[in-house]
């Protein structure tokens, strides 16, 4: 019983912090694309994506307009009595907008290791931003799908910092060199984490026969043993393949830190991500080890 136990915790704090890096990878989506946005904007392209900062964009709209720096058609008849302001307007207001969207970007790159204060502030920081855009634009057809994917993000800030104060209450691992719930880049990744003997393991279940026809990524690959491991990237999954199986596997459009594992004929076989190195492991010892960059 007490094998399970620590089995279903191990499970259980994967989880958690699976559900953590979730909500840190849809605040990094929320920087790209109002990074994107504003150049779109800057550049007078009709083009706009979703699960963008409203606030900043709408300064830099508005610095555009006043500004006289959009194509004479937006500003309909009488553009001969526009008195349009100093460009200088526009480019603080686009500073502006940078900083705020840097603010953005300064909290999911500082809310890593779990410090979940930087994720607290970029949910304070969302949810004004998400009350701006409905006080400004008010509730509309046209503004439904922003709020929807506004609501989208608020959700999965919330879930993270919900998990992190569940991870926080959960008992510490034994045997394990993860620090914070993530691999730093000195962890040993074969670390078994479940507290079983070698008496006690049982093999891990097959999720699947691998596609080796699938488009794919190898992100690494060894032989030991009798073992061949091949830990690869097929379009946003991660997989753990031992000799044609997938035995684990991890779905995430942003790459985060992470381990996948299995127990096959006695041997606790890792592969993973520890945020700068790809690592597989056997029985607690990094077989292979290749920096990544990208």
């Amino acid at each position: 019983m007490a094998n399970i136990s620590g089995f279903a915790k191990s499970a259980q704090r994967n989880s958690y912090e699976q559900k953590y890096n979730m909500s840190r990878s849809n605040l990094l989506l929320v920087v790209v694309f109002t990074v994107i946005n504003l150049i779109l904007l800057v550049t007078n392209s009709n083009s706009y994506f979703l699960f963008s900062a409203f606030i900043p964009y709408f300064i830099t709209d508005l610095g555009m307009y006043l500004c006289g720096r959009y194509p004479e058609e937006v500003y309909v008849d009488g553009l001969e009595e526009l008195v349009f302001l100093d460009n200088s307007v526009f480019v603080v207001l686009l500073v502006i907008s940078i900083v705020l969207t840097l603010m953005y970007f300064l909290a999911w790159l500082f809310s890593s290791k779990n410090r979940v204060g930087w994720l607290i502030f970029a949910l304070v920081f969302f949810g004004i931003d998400t009350v701006g855009m409905i006080v400004l634009t008010g509730l509309s057809f046209e503004s439904a799908i922003d709020i929807l994917f506004h609501a989208w993000v608020v959700y999965y800030l919330v879930v993270g910092i919900a998990a992190h104060s569940k991870l926080k209450n959960l008992p510490p691992e034994e045997n394990t060199v993860i620090s914070d719930g993530y691999p730093s880049e000195n962890t040993e990744l074969g670390e078994d984490t479940f507290g079983r003997s070698s008496d006690e393991i049982t093999n891990s279940n097959i999720i699947r026969v691998a596609d080796m026809n699938v488009k794919h990524r190898v992100l690494l690959e060894a032989n030991i043993l009798h073992f061949n491991i091949c830990y690869r990237r097929v379009k946003h999954t991660n997989e753990l393949i031992i000799n044609g199986n997938v035995y684990d596997e991890l779905e995430g459009v942003i790459e985060t830190a992470h381990v996948l594992k299995a127990w096959i004929d006695g041997h606790y076989i890792t592969a993973g991500y520890t945020g700068t190195h790809s690592v597989i492991s056997v029985d607690g010892e990094n077989t292979v080890k290749k920096i990544r960059w990208y």
